[in-house]
């Protein structure tokens, strides 16, 4: 399974800290979202030290819409992969879901109203299953999960699928717990529902809670 890796966020960081070294520009990123999901930053502060309040918020902004930049390229990335398929068989977009988290200043206690992602749709019609296209979307699904997961400290994915096919045992009905490659858990719960059509399982991605803290 490829890997997303996060590197385009971290040359963002670059650009906007002026970080010497990709070294640097990693543990200021590590630190941020550490902090941002309540994690201990494990002595990186000095990566951000030179940094004012504002440049803190405006870096850890540029995080945020990077995150959500590749979710939305990991989304493209499934829908392309399964355009080879028939047209009943090809993944459908859905919301790339934002919310708007206040973020907290440790040092000034300020606040600052930022965005942030919450969740990736993807619905996956069950025609496509076992064919490479629906295979590669498929990585892409779980690739994001594992990116995010890293990212945030975890991560969850909601399969909602149809009752009839819940019925008919075309769908895996197994929720259940996982981890990244980085060891962060990823939940995965299984959901019957009829706001999804019968023939379709619909994937969300869901990013790990923002804490409030900078």
């Amino acid at each position: 399974m490829r890997m997303i890796k996060t590197t385009v966020v971290v040359a963002a960081l670059l650009t906007v800290t002026g970080c010497a070294t990709m070294d640097e520009a990693s543990n200021s990123l590590s630190c941020m979202l550490a902090r941002a999901t309540g994690k201990a930053c494990g002595g990186q502060e000095a990566a951000m030290a030179s940094t004012g309040q504002g440049g803190r918020f405006e870096q850890l902004q540029t995080v945020f819409e990077q995150e959500i930049q590749t979710a939305r390229e990991a989304q493209a990335r499934a829908v392309a992969a399964t355009q080879p398929l028939g047209p009943k068989q090809r993944a459908v977009a859905g919301e790339v879901a934002v919310i708007h988290v206040d973020i907290t200043d440790s040092r000034s206690q300020q606040k600052r109203n930022m965005r942030t992602l919450d969740a990736v749709t993807l619905d996956m019609p069950l025609g496509g299953k076992g064919k490479d296209g629906y295979t590669q979307a498929m990585d892409e699904i779980k690739d994001l999960a594992n990116t995010l997961a890293d990212n945030r400290g975890s991560a969850s994915i909601l399969v909602q699928q149809n009752p009839a096919d819940v019925k008919a045992k075309r769908v895996n009905t197994a929720s259940g717990n996982t981890k990244s490659p980085a060891g962060q858990p990823i939940t995965v719960e299984k959901q019957t529902t009829t706001n999804v059509p019968a023939g379709v399982e619909r994937y969300t991605v869901k990013a790990g809670a923002i804490r409030g803290s900078l």
